[in-house]
Protein backbone atom coordinates (compact mmCIF):
# COMPACT_ATOMS: atom_id res chain seq x y z
CA UNK A 1 0.00 0.00 0.00
CA UNK A 2 0.89 3.64 -0.86
CA UNK A 3 1.86 6.10 2.03
CA UNK A 4 -1.71 7.87 1.63
CA UNK A 5 -3.51 4.77 1.76
CA UNK A 6 -1.67 3.77 5.20
CA UNK A 7 -2.61 6.84 6.36
CA UNK A 8 -6.34 5.95 5.10
CA UNK A 9 -6.07 3.14 7.41
CA UNK A 10 -4.55 4.75 10.45
CA UNK A 11 -7.60 7.36 10.12
CA UNK A 12 -10.44 5.01 9.72
CA UNK A 13 -9.15 2.57 12.42
CA UNK A 14 -9.01 6.14 15.17
CA UNK A 15 -12.39 6.78 14.13
CA UNK A 16 -13.27 3.03 14.68
CA UNK A 17 -11.62 3.29 18.12
CA UNK A 18 -13.25 6.59 19.21
CA UNK A 19 -16.55 5.21 18.59
CA UNK A 20 -16.20 2.08 21.06
CA UNK A 21 -14.86 4.58 23.65
CA UNK A 22 -18.00 6.91 23.12
CA UNK A 23 -20.41 3.90 22.90
CA UNK A 24 -19.06 2.88 26.13
CA UNK A 25 -19.70 6.42 28.35
CA UNK A 26 -23.04 6.66 26.48
CA UNK A 27 -24.36 2.69 26.94
CA UNK A 28 -24.24 3.90 31.17
CA UNK A 29 -27.26 6.51 30.04
CA UNK A 30 -29.49 4.54 27.26
CA UNK A 31 -30.61 1.54 26.84
CA UNK A 32 -29.04 -0.39 23.96
CA UNK A 33 -31.35 -0.30 21.10
CA UNK A 34 -32.29 2.97 21.43
CA UNK A 35 -28.39 4.07 21.79
CA UNK A 36 -28.09 2.52 18.08
CA UNK A 37 -31.34 4.23 16.85
CA UNK A 38 -30.15 7.83 18.31
CA UNK A 39 -26.73 6.74 16.78
CA UNK A 40 -27.70 6.29 13.36
CA UNK A 41 -30.50 9.23 13.39
CA UNK A 42 -28.06 11.66 14.64
CA UNK A 43 -25.85 11.03 11.76
CA UNK A 44 -28.48 10.35 9.14
CA UNK A 45 -29.06 14.07 8.46
CA UNK A 46 -25.14 14.83 8.54
CA UNK A 47 -24.59 12.08 5.86
CA UNK A 48 -27.67 13.93 3.65
CA UNK A 49 -26.13 17.68 4.23
CA UNK A 50 -22.83 16.15 3.13
CA UNK A 51 -24.94 14.36 -0.08
CA UNK A 52 -26.71 17.33 -0.78
CA UNK A 53 -23.26 19.71 -0.37
CA UNK A 54 -21.64 17.94 -3.17
CA UNK A 55 -24.61 17.37 -5.27
CA UNK A 56 -24.53 13.97 -5.27
CA UNK A 57 -27.67 11.18 -5.19
CA UNK A 58 -28.24 7.99 -3.92
CA UNK A 59 -28.29 5.13 -5.31
CA UNK A 60 -30.51 4.54 -8.24
CA UNK A 61 -30.54 1.18 -9.34
CA UNK A 62 -32.52 -1.51 -7.68
CA UNK A 63 -29.05 -3.87 -7.55
CA UNK A 64 -26.99 -0.89 -5.91
CA UNK A 65 -30.05 -0.49 -3.38
CA UNK A 66 -29.42 -4.29 -2.85
CA UNK A 67 -26.10 -3.81 -1.96
CA UNK A 68 -27.02 -0.70 0.46
CA UNK A 69 -29.57 -2.50 2.49
CA UNK A 70 -27.02 -5.44 3.23
CA UNK A 71 -23.92 -2.78 3.64
CA UNK A 72 -26.38 -0.96 5.90
CA UNK A 73 -27.41 -4.29 8.32
CA UNK A 74 -23.48 -5.49 7.74
CA UNK A 75 -21.86 -2.31 8.76
CA UNK A 76 -24.75 -0.04 11.23
CA UNK A 77 -27.67 -2.16 12.04
CA UNK A 78 -26.02 -5.44 13.33
CA UNK A 79 -22.47 -4.05 14.32
CA UNK A 80 -23.78 -1.17 16.43
CA UNK A 81 -26.65 -2.79 18.58
CA UNK A 82 -24.45 -5.75 19.05
CA UNK A 83 -21.43 -3.48 20.77
CA UNK A 84 -24.61 -1.05 22.71
CA UNK A 85 -25.66 -4.89 24.11
CA UNK A 86 -21.75 -6.50 24.89
CA UNK A 87 -20.99 -3.35 26.28
CA UNK A 88 -23.11 -3.42 28.93
CA UNK A 89 -21.53 -6.70 30.63
CA UNK A 90 -18.09 -7.10 29.27
CA UNK A 91 -15.26 -4.86 28.99
CA UNK A 92 -14.23 -1.76 26.26
CA UNK A 93 -10.90 -4.28 26.05
CA UNK A 94 -12.88 -7.60 25.95
CA UNK A 95 -15.34 -6.59 23.42
CA UNK A 96 -12.10 -4.94 21.46
CA UNK A 97 -10.80 -8.42 21.54
CA UNK A 98 -14.07 -9.71 20.08
CA UNK A 99 -14.14 -7.37 17.53
CA UNK A 100 -10.69 -7.91 15.82
CA UNK A 101 -11.68 -11.48 14.90
CA UNK A 102 -13.59 -9.32 11.81
CA UNK A 103 -9.81 -9.54 9.15
CA UNK A 104 -10.47 -13.31 10.14
CA UNK A 105 -14.21 -13.89 8.58
CA UNK A 106 -13.75 -11.40 5.98
CA UNK A 107 -10.93 -13.59 4.64
CA UNK A 108 -12.70 -16.77 4.55
CA UNK A 109 -16.19 -14.74 3.47
CA UNK A 110 -13.69 -12.78 0.75
CA UNK A 111 -12.23 -16.29 -0.47
CA UNK A 112 -15.53 -17.65 -1.53
CA UNK A 113 -17.09 -14.58 -3.10
CA UNK A 114 -14.28 -12.29 -4.36
CA UNK A 115 -11.84 -14.22 -7.36
CA UNK A 116 -9.22 -11.60 -6.43
CA UNK A 117 -8.60 -12.11 -3.14
CA UNK A 118 -7.70 -15.52 -2.54
CA UNK A 119 -7.45 -17.32 1.10
CA UNK A 120 -3.85 -18.17 1.49
CA UNK A 121 -1.08 -19.35 4.20
CA UNK A 122 0.70 -15.73 3.99
CA UNK A 123 -2.83 -13.92 4.84
CA UNK A 124 -3.36 -16.58 7.72
CA UNK A 125 -0.63 -16.56 9.15
CA UNK A 126 -0.91 -12.47 9.47
CA UNK A 127 -4.13 -12.65 10.93
CA UNK A 128 -3.12 -15.14 13.42
CA UNK A 129 0.17 -12.13 13.98
CA UNK A 130 -2.78 -9.85 14.14
CA UNK A 131 -4.85 -11.58 17.07
CA UNK A 132 -1.94 -12.66 18.53
CA UNK A 133 -0.72 -8.96 18.72
CA UNK A 134 -3.85 -7.28 19.94
CA UNK A 135 -4.60 -10.00 22.55
CA UNK A 136 -0.92 -8.87 23.69
CA UNK A 137 -1.34 -5.38 23.75
CA UNK A 138 -4.60 -5.37 25.55
CA UNK A 139 -3.42 -7.45 28.00
CA UNK A 140 -3.36 -11.64 28.93
CA UNK A 141 -5.15 -10.80 32.27
CA UNK A 142 -8.74 -9.89 29.95
CA UNK A 143 -8.63 -13.39 28.72
CA UNK A 144 -9.22 -14.26 32.56
CA UNK A 145 -13.07 -13.21 31.98
CA UNK A 146 -13.93 -15.28 28.77
CA UNK A 147 -16.74 -16.94 29.65
CA UNK A 148 -18.33 -15.10 32.04
CA UNK A 149 -20.74 -13.47 30.38
CA UNK A 150 -21.04 -15.86 27.02
CA UNK A 151 -23.88 -14.40 25.86
CA UNK A 152 -22.79 -10.89 25.68
CA UNK A 153 -19.64 -11.98 24.11
CA UNK A 154 -21.43 -14.37 21.36
CA UNK A 155 -24.17 -11.07 20.88
CA UNK A 156 -20.93 -8.70 20.36
CA UNK A 157 -19.27 -11.61 18.04
CA UNK A 158 -22.03 -11.07 15.70
CA UNK A 159 -20.89 -7.11 15.16
CA UNK A 160 -17.48 -8.63 13.10
CA UNK A 161 -18.78 -11.25 11.14
CA UNK A 162 -21.65 -8.86 9.74
CA UNK A 163 -19.20 -6.19 9.37
CA UNK A 164 -16.81 -8.52 7.17
CA UNK A 165 -20.04 -9.46 5.00
CA UNK A 166 -20.68 -5.49 4.68
CA UNK A 167 -16.62 -5.22 3.32
CA UNK A 168 -16.83 -7.95 1.00
CA UNK A 169 -20.42 -6.49 -0.05
CA UNK A 170 -18.90 -3.00 -0.65
CA UNK A 171 -15.60 -4.06 -2.31
CA UNK A 172 -18.25 -5.78 -4.74
CA UNK A 173 -19.59 -2.40 -5.53
CA UNK A 174 -17.01 0.32 -6.18
CA UNK A 175 -19.19 2.09 -8.87
CA UNK A 176 -21.17 3.08 -6.50
CA UNK A 177 -20.21 6.68 -5.15
CA UNK A 178 -18.91 6.59 -1.25
CA UNK A 179 -20.99 9.70 -0.37
CA UNK A 180 -24.51 7.97 -1.16
CA UNK A 181 -23.55 4.88 -0.23
CA UNK A 182 -22.98 6.03 3.62
CA UNK A 183 -26.00 7.80 3.45
CA UNK A 184 -28.05 5.04 1.84
CA UNK A 185 -26.95 3.08 4.80
CA UNK A 186 -27.26 4.67 7.43
CA UNK A 187 -31.12 6.33 5.85
CA UNK A 188 -31.66 2.08 6.12
CA UNK A 189 -30.33 1.49 9.61
CA UNK A 190 -32.95 4.80 10.79
CA UNK A 191 -36.13 3.18 9.53
CA UNK A 192 -35.00 0.00 10.75
CA UNK A 193 -33.67 0.65 14.03
CA UNK A 194 -35.88 3.64 15.53
CA UNK A 195 -39.36 1.90 15.23
CA UNK A 196 -37.46 -1.53 17.11
CA UNK A 197 -36.24 1.10 20.06
CA UNK A 198 -39.90 2.87 20.42
CA UNK A 199 -41.70 -0.53 20.66
CA UNK A 200 -38.94 -2.67 22.63
CA UNK A 201 -37.63 0.20 25.24
CA UNK A 202 -39.56 2.87 24.99
CA UNK A 203 -37.05 5.30 25.24
CA UNK A 204 -39.69 8.95 25.66
CA UNK A 205 -39.65 8.11 29.34
CA UNK A 206 -35.40 8.33 29.87
CA UNK A 207 -34.50 11.76 31.05
CA UNK A 208 -31.14 13.03 29.62
CA UNK A 209 -29.14 16.22 30.09
CA UNK A 210 -27.62 18.37 27.04
CA UNK A 211 -23.87 16.90 27.58
CA UNK A 212 -25.47 13.09 26.52
CA UNK A 213 -27.05 15.11 23.31
CA UNK A 214 -22.86 16.33 22.58
CA UNK A 215 -21.87 13.01 23.18
CA UNK A 216 -24.55 10.89 20.95
CA UNK A 217 -23.48 14.74 18.14
CA UNK A 218 -19.86 13.60 18.45
CA UNK A 219 -20.87 9.91 18.42
CA UNK A 220 -22.49 10.41 15.00
CA UNK A 221 -20.19 12.25 13.38
CA UNK A 222 -16.40 11.27 14.75
CA UNK A 223 -17.64 7.86 15.49
CA UNK A 224 -20.62 6.70 12.88
CA UNK A 225 -20.25 9.04 9.56
CA UNK A 226 -16.61 9.32 9.32
CA UNK A 227 -15.59 5.54 10.16
CA UNK A 228 -18.51 4.16 7.69
CA UNK A 229 -16.68 6.70 4.56
CA UNK A 230 -13.60 6.52 5.20
CA UNK A 231 -13.91 2.72 5.39
CA UNK A 232 -15.52 2.39 1.98
CA UNK A 233 -13.12 4.36 0.40
CA UNK A 234 -10.33 1.92 1.49
CA UNK A 235 -12.06 -0.53 0.72
CA UNK A 236 -12.53 0.55 -2.65
CA UNK A 237 -8.33 1.50 -2.70
CA UNK A 238 -6.86 -1.40 -1.40
CA UNK A 239 -9.36 -4.25 -1.03
CA UNK A 240 -11.47 -5.90 1.82
CA UNK A 241 -8.92 -8.51 3.20
CA UNK A 242 -6.14 -5.61 3.75
CA UNK A 243 -8.89 -2.88 4.71
CA UNK A 244 -9.58 -5.36 7.19
CA UNK A 245 -6.58 -5.05 9.38
CA UNK A 246 -7.41 -1.75 10.73
CA UNK A 247 -9.09 -3.52 12.98
CA UNK A 248 -6.29 -4.94 14.35
CA UNK A 249 -5.24 -1.31 15.24
CA UNK A 250 -8.45 -0.01 16.94
CA UNK A 251 -7.62 -1.47 20.28
CA UNK A 252 -4.50 -0.38 19.91
CA UNK A 253 -5.42 2.86 19.69
CA UNK A 254 -7.11 2.90 22.32
CA UNK A 255 -4.18 1.82 24.25
CA UNK A 256 -2.34 4.46 23.67
CA UNK A 257 -4.72 7.26 24.09
CA UNK A 258 -5.60 5.97 27.29
CA UNK A 259 -2.43 6.11 28.47
CA UNK A 260 -1.65 9.61 26.31
CA UNK A 261 -4.84 11.85 27.88
CA UNK A 262 -5.59 9.38 30.98
CA UNK A 263 -1.99 8.44 32.23
CA UNK A 264 -2.78 4.85 31.90
CA UNK A 265 0.74 2.75 32.13
CA UNK A 266 1.79 0.95 29.34
CA UNK A 267 3.00 -2.84 30.49
CA UNK A 268 5.49 -4.39 28.56
CA UNK A 269 3.57 -6.82 26.41
CA UNK A 270 2.53 -3.75 24.75
CA UNK A 271 5.03 -3.21 22.76
CA UNK A 272 5.83 -6.70 22.00
CA UNK A 273 1.99 -7.07 20.55
CA UNK A 274 2.54 -3.55 18.45
CA UNK A 275 5.36 -5.63 16.83
CA UNK A 276 3.10 -8.41 16.41
CA UNK A 277 0.19 -6.79 14.77
CA UNK A 278 3.00 -4.79 12.13
CA UNK A 279 4.46 -8.09 11.39
CA UNK A 280 0.50 -9.13 10.86
CA UNK A 281 -0.16 -6.33 8.66
CA UNK A 282 2.91 -6.52 6.67
CA UNK A 283 2.57 -10.74 6.31
CA UNK A 284 -1.18 -10.02 4.61
CA UNK A 285 0.12 -7.25 2.39
CA UNK A 286 3.18 -8.99 1.37
CA UNK A 287 5.24 -6.32 2.41
CA UNK A 288 8.61 -7.12 2.42
CA UNK A 289 8.07 -9.83 0.12
CA UNK A 290 9.36 -8.19 -2.78
CA UNK A 291 12.62 -7.39 -1.57
CA UNK A 292 13.09 -10.96 -0.38
CA UNK A 293 12.71 -12.03 -3.86
CA UNK A 294 14.92 -9.49 -5.29
CA UNK A 295 17.92 -10.08 -2.80
CA UNK A 296 17.64 -14.41 -3.70
CA UNK A 297 17.19 -13.55 -7.34
CA UNK A 298 20.82 -13.58 -8.05
CA UNK A 299 22.54 -14.06 -11.52
CA UNK A 300 23.28 -17.43 -10.10
CA UNK A 301 20.05 -18.58 -9.09
CA UNK A 302 18.38 -17.29 -12.04
CA UNK A 303 21.32 -19.55 -14.24
CA UNK A 304 20.18 -22.70 -12.09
Amino acid sequence: MSFRQWLLLLATATSFASSAVMNKFLIAQLPPITLAAMRVLFAAPVAFAMLNLLERELPQRRADWGTTVLAGFGAIIVPYTALAIGQQTIASGMSAILYSTMPLFTLLIAHFILHDEPLGPRKLLGVALGLAGVTAVIGPSLLSGIGDHLVAEMITLCGPIAYAMAVVAMRRSHHIDAIAMTAGMFLIATFVLLPIALLIEQPWGIRTGWDTVAWLFALAVIGSITPALLNYLLVQQVGATRASIGTFLVPVIAVFLGAIFLGERLHASALLGLLMIIAGSMAINGIGLNRLRNLTDTPASRAA
